[in-house]
């Protein structure tokens, strides 16, 4: 009866001693499952990056295509560019080859 006593007269002791293991417990299984929850959410990704989804055959063909007529442009710019050099050449040509007549003309 005297412990009994003493626990009533010293209710908040009392509660503590029970409360704080199993706050402590709790928290630290809380602690643990959000550090496996972080991991697991790290190797999910580290895979999802290392293994990326595979592509349909669709997605395959549209990204070939896409590939093609990038290049197919890339070789219309390139045509162009060299179309505007060569006509540059030849105006070139032309005015040298009227050069050298006038020259001719004049000896």
């Amino acid at each position: 009866m005297l412990l009994w006593q003493k626990a009533r007269d010293n209710k908040r002791f009392v509660i503590g001693l029970v409360v704080t293991p199993v706050g402590l417990y709790t928290g630290i299984r809380i602690k643990e499952w959000r550090t496996e929850r972080k991991v697991t959410n790290v190797q999910r990704e580290v895979q999802s990056v290392q293994q990326p989804a595979p592509l349909s055959k669709s997605d395959d063909i549209r990204a070939e295509l896409d590939n093609l007529r990038q290049a197919r442009a890339a070789l219309i710019r390139q045509e162009s560019l060299l179309t505007m050099e060569q006509d540059a050449i030849w105006a070139k040509q032309k005015r040298l080859d009227a050069q050298d007549a006038k020259r001719s003309a004049e000896k």
